[in-house]
């Protein structure tokens, strides 16, 4: 059987000073400005990504629009044409109740306010 003993020595660093290790702190710095510049240019790129992408959506959605439009305006047109026909106004005025104009009920009315600026013109 053997005995141990064992001292125990106790040292207190309270009183100890230590110097800054300028290298290091240089160091420090240099590897967080680096990594902050890294940081700051994988996010102007990712944010100039997104706006890529986002503006292809919005010029889609434009185009699409364009053709909707286009289209509303191709079958305007057409109404339009349809509508024009004589046959087609006259079947709606009758259906309103409309009838045709007797003779004498159609009056053209001249331009008389012309008349007179080309009579004042050619006395001067």
């Amino acid at each position: 059987m053997s005995i141990e003993v064992v001292f125990e020595k106790r040292i207190h660093n309270v009183n100890v000073c230590r110097d800054v290790d300028a290298g290091q702190r240089r160091q420090y710095f240099l590897l967080t400005l680096l990594s902050s510049i890294f940081v700051i240019g994988l996010l102007l790129y990712g944010w100039q990504q997104y706006r890529w992408i986002n503006l292809g959506y919005q010029i889609e959605k434009a185009n699409g629009r364009k053709e909707a439009l286009l289209d509303y305006q191709r079958n305007l047109a057409v109404q339009r044409e349809s509508l024009a026909q004589p046959g087609v106004i006259e079947s709606a005025a009758r259906g309103m109740g409309l009838v045709a104009a007797a003779p004498g009920q159609i009056v053209t009315l001249a331009d008389e306010a012309a008349a007179p600026l080309t009579a004042s013109t050619g006395a001067r």
